[in-house]
């Protein structure tokens, strides 16, 4: 077994006691299968002439039902204690599975944003779905196969050793050689799977991809090449899998010629002693036969296990690698959950960049506190959104600071700190269900009428009611039967019904009706109490009352007050404004250039 196999020992432990119940039944399993076969031995020497018990059976005769209820009694015993043993193996490997698949949920939701940023989804999907049922597998048919091999295997042999030692020793002669096979079978076989895995993972994640953007690839006629691209990862995946049948192909035929040279000479050496007198009885040599052709099948069955174990050991790979990621952005040792709610943010010179790429934020800062708006607009490209990350602390600042009440955003404790934000993204991430739900994601214990009254300042239960079961009404997956500026205000209730100390608008109502805007406008002024407000707004007009408007132009502020201030000012701000407000272009275009 594989030492990626080796690290899920842990998942098993907590069902110790069935195990144990499993093993202990399948030994009992084993003994009572084997039962019969010695049996036999012992009636071929009741009828065969000139054996002693020929004679015990003429004064005896009833021997032969006792025989027969014997044997009958095996297969009772094998039946009760092989369904026993099934079953708690089996339900051990259910529950070992369903272990594993929420600790991989728990762990990849602890994750940073970044780590999705740079891993496929449906590569994700890949382990916790198609890995994971690997492994169900390996739990519960595999590891029983293997216990009930070594069992059988190990009890075979004892009764052929008290049977005839000889001949015991002579079955054994070829378990060396077959042990070495198996190494070298493993180690051919095993990248194959592990290409063959990563192969499925590929497949998974062009088709999710796909499927999420089948509208843009019908648009502009795509499907060829992107089938090609499928049909691409479909053929590594075959490519993988047959060269591991090839191995495989390669391997059994040298388990047989091992198990045909062990049987076929007990056949002819025990057969020449048993002739002889100098061997077992007809019966005991007939047992022998009978019992050595158990072994036989395990060694054929062994070599199946060892391919389904390699599976399971490229599964289990994937699945520790994931496991043993780390999250870029997690607890400190020291860090301290927020004793309240905050009362103020603080930016101080806080700079950032994207990996591999140049500097997104060059020396921010800005202070928001209680009852305060802060929008923040600028060209594409800006830095706005990744402000708003930071907050969030998707990323981590570079270098400066990002202060909560005084205390660094590192020093808390990520959780208590989220609870208190709200945030509606650019691109509004709706799940499939009703529309009730998907407002209560961060507040489940609110009220239906709690639900509504957030809807109404987010502008959005108008529009609710008129869906065909309200509230009820099922939205699809990723909210796709819904217009952009419905799943914006959706999303914007979201936020508003978790009361939050801090809200995150990033181009909330981009989406929206200049109606729908104006109504949230209205609400969002009276939502400043109590709480504050950070609006990255490529509409202008979303931010008009805002306390304070900083204008970004590569991640440096290069305008900062109120919307009447910059106006006048004649900058980068007027320039937006002019084009926005139908004022003119040519403002802008020289801003743009100057930028």
């Amino acid at each position: 077994m594989g030492r990626h196999l080796w690290r899920l020992v842990p998942f098993a432990r907590p069902y110790t006691k069935r195990i144990l119940t499993g093993l202990a039944t399948n030994a009992m399993a084993r003994l009572f299968d084997l039962l019969p076969l010695v049996l036999v031995g012992q009636v071929v020497d009741l009828i065969t002439p000139g054996a002693n018990g020929l004679a015990l059976a003429a004064t005896e005769p009833h021997l032969f039902w006792v025989y027969g209820l014997a044997v009958l009694g095996g297969f009772l015993g094998l039946a009760l204690c092989q369904s026993a043993s099934d079953y708690a193996l089996d339900s051990m490997a259910q529950m070992v599975r369903h272990d594993i698949r929420g600790r991989l949920y728990e762990h990849i939701q602890r994750l940073d944003v970044a780590f999705f940023e740079e891993r496929q989804t449906g590569d994700i999907m890949s382990v916790v779905s198609s890995d994971v049922d690997t492994l169900e597998n390996f739990f519960a048919d595999v590891s029983t196969s293997i216990v009930r091999l070594v069992i059988t295997f190990t009890g075979t042999y004892a009764v052929l050793f008290w049977l005839d030692w000889r001949l015991a020793l002579l079955l054994l002669a070829p378990l060396p050689f077959a042990v070495a096979a198996v190494r070298f079978f493993a180690k051919r076989v095993q990248p194959r799977y592990r290409q063959a895995r990563r192969a499925v993972a590929a497949i998974n994640s062009i088709i999710e991809n796909n499927l999420q953007g089948i509208g843009v690839i019908q648009a502009y006629t795509a499907e060829g090449p992107q089938a090609e691209r499928v049909l691409a990862q479909s053929a590594e995946y075959r490519d993988a899998a047959i060269h591991a049948a090839a191995e495989r192909a390669r391997f059994l035929p040298i388990i047989y010629v091992l198990a045909g040279l062990s049987f076929g000479t007990l056949i002819a050496l025990g057969g020449w002693l048993t002739f002889t007198d100098q061997g077992p009885s007809v019966g005991d040599f007939t047992s022998f036969i009978l019992l050595a052709m158990r072994l036989v099948l395990p060694l054929f069955v062994f070599g199946m296990l060892i391919n389904q174990i390699q599976r399971s050991e490229a599964a289990a790979q994937r699945i520790m690698e994931l496991l043993d990621t780390e999250p870029a952005i997690r607890d400190r040792l020291d860090a301290k959950p927020l004793a309240g709610r905050p009362s103020c943010v603080e930016f101080r010179d806080v700079r950032f960049d994207y990996k591999g790429r140049e500097q997104i934020i060059n020396g921010v800062g800005f202070a928001l506190g209680t009852g305060r708006l802060i929008g923040v607009v600028g060209p594409t490209g800006a830095g706005k959104s990744t402000l708003v990350k930071l907050l969030l602390r998707y990323y981590e600042p570079d270098s400066g600071q990002i202060l909560v009440d005084g205390l660094p955003l590192t020093g808390l404790a990520l959780e208590s700190f989220r609870r208190y934000v709200g945030y509606v993204s650019q691109d509004p991430f709706l799940f499939f269900g009703p529309v009730l739900d998907n407002i209560r994601l961060g507040s489940p214990e609110a009220s239906d009428e709690d639900v509504r009254r957030a809807a109404e300042v987010a502008g959005a239960d108008e529009f609710i009611q008129g869906l065909p079961q309200g509230y009820q009404t099922l939205v699809g997956e990723r909210g796709l039967k819904l217009s952009g500026g419905q799943r914006q205000r959706i999303s914007l209730a979201r936020a508003i019904l978790r009361d939050p100390a801090i809200l995150l608008l990033d181009e909330a109502t981009a989406s929206v009706d200049t109606r729908t805007e104006e109504i949230i406008q209205r609400n969002m002024d009276r939502l400043r109490a109590g709480r504050m407000i950070l609006a990255v707004a490529h509409r202008l007009s979303t931010v008009r009352n805002a306390d304070e408007i900083l204008v970004l132009v590569d991640g440096l502020v290069v305008e900062r007050g109120r919307h009447e201030e910059l106006v006048r000012k004649g900058g980068v701000y007027a320039g937006l404004w002019s084009v926005q407000s139908g004022e003119g272009a040519p403002v802008v275009q020289a801003t743009e250039q100057e930028a």
